[in-house]
């Protein structure tokens, strides 16, 4: 059994924290994603896992030891880089093979591990072809096949399908998730492709400025965001933010923006207690939560709320619409709606829309965090 702990982990280079006191813990046979965009850290983590940096501060168990400052080649890891980290001037097997037999494993013990792994990953027609004369996809599935012959404590994959074209990307994600269940070890997948991480994770840490923003799964991070960088980062389209004010008044909070003027409920009450009885709040309303008028139906029952709105601009897409549409005087929402009703979108058009008030994610104004 294996498992990984990450505690308060820092790495500052000069006077800038690259690593910001980063905690997790991935279970065994557990697939972790850490979710980030560029520069927030990700890959500076995976060195410090690796055993290529030494952390400032902080703590890194494998196992229930702690292998903080042992040297590379004492941990027991399987690893795929986004460069690959190949040797061109090896083919195919030796490649595979570099690994084990620096572990000096018998010769037939990695014959039989490579045979193996290249029938699963259909290499065994290329075992002795050079790296120069593969395509892409199949130079990522020998980076694939050095990890699978190896029976490591931890595997890692660094942005591993960066370079590779739409297809051969779905094509080696379902072999990276193979590999996954033949190990079953703990398995932290490193991205900035949210597609990827919603695909594959059985829980998401999202990463910005070396700090973790949120740690759930799929569906927690996705519903619930608990930092407005997360709801950012996480929502495409963009996530329609609106500049409201609240006021406390006969036990409630009242909040008003352009075009809209609601009660809260009370169950929010003391989250937006810290904002004193009066405050600017930052409103988020996902382009998937606005309903249009004619599926207002299904909100029977549902405690939401209605507006009026004018349809400036449409845009068709594959089976669905964006939709930009004018809220009161000069706020404009973008919506995301099924393409079953065309004809009542166009431009000038009068559109009452519907929201839940679940869908209602009301943010600090100055820290980002998560109110209600």
């Amino acid at each position: 059994m294996s498992e990984l702990e990450v505690l308060n982990l820092v790495k500052q280079s000069q006077e800038q924290l690259i690593i910001d006191h980063v905690s997790f813990h991935i279970a065994d046979g557990e697939f972790f994603v850490l979710l980030g965009p560029s520069g927030s850290g990700k890959s500076t983590l995976i060195r410090l896992l690796c055993g290529f940096e030494t952390p400032d501060a902080g703590q890194i168990i494998l196992n229930g030891q702690e292998i903080t400052n042992q040297l590379n080649h004492h941990r027991n890891l399987a690893v795929v880089f986004q460069d690959y980290g190949l040797f061109e001037s090896m083919n195919v097997f030796d490649n595979i093979a570099y690994s084990l037999q620096n572990q000096h494993m018998p010769r037939k013990e990695i014959e039989m591990r490579i045979l193996m792994a290249s029938e699963v990953l259909e290499l065994k027609s290329l075992l002795k072809r050079a790296l120069t004369d593969l395509s892409g996809g199949e130079v990522q599935r020998v980076a694939l096949a050095k990890v699978l012959v190896k029976d490591a404590d931890l595997y890692l994959f660094d942005e591993p399908l960066s370079q590779l074209d739409q297809k051969a990307r779905y094509r080696i994600r379902q072999e990276i998730m193979m590999i996954h269940h033949l190990k079953r070890k703990p398995t932290l997948y490193i991205t900035h492709d949210q597609n990827e991480a919603f695909a594959m994770a059985d829980r998401i840490a999202v990463i910005s400025d070396g700090k973790i923003q949120q740690i759930g799964t799929p569906e927690e991070v996705r519903n619930r965001p608990k930092t407005l960088f997360v709801a950012k980062f996480l929502s495409d389209p963009p996530i329609n933010l609106l500049e409201s004010y609240l006021q406390y008044h006969d036990v409630r909070y009242h909040m008003t923006t352009d075009g809209l003027q609601l009660i809260l409920p009370t169950r929010w009450t003391n989250g937006l207690a810290r904002l004193g009885p009066q405050s600017k709040i930052s409103l988020g309303l996902r382009p998937t939560g606005l309903i249009p008028q004619w599926d207002l139906p299904t909100l029977e029952g549902v405690p939401h709320v209605r507006a009026q709105t004018q349809v400036m601009a449409v845009e068709p897409m594959i089976g669905r619409v964006l939709v930009q549409l004018k809220l009161g005087f000069h706020t404009l929402l973008t919506a995301e709606f099924d393409d079953d009703h065309p004809q009542a979108l166009y431009i000038g058009a009068m559109l009452i829309i519907g929201i839940k008030m679940e869908e209602f994610l009301l943010f600090h104004p100055t820290s980002g965090e998560l109110l209600n």
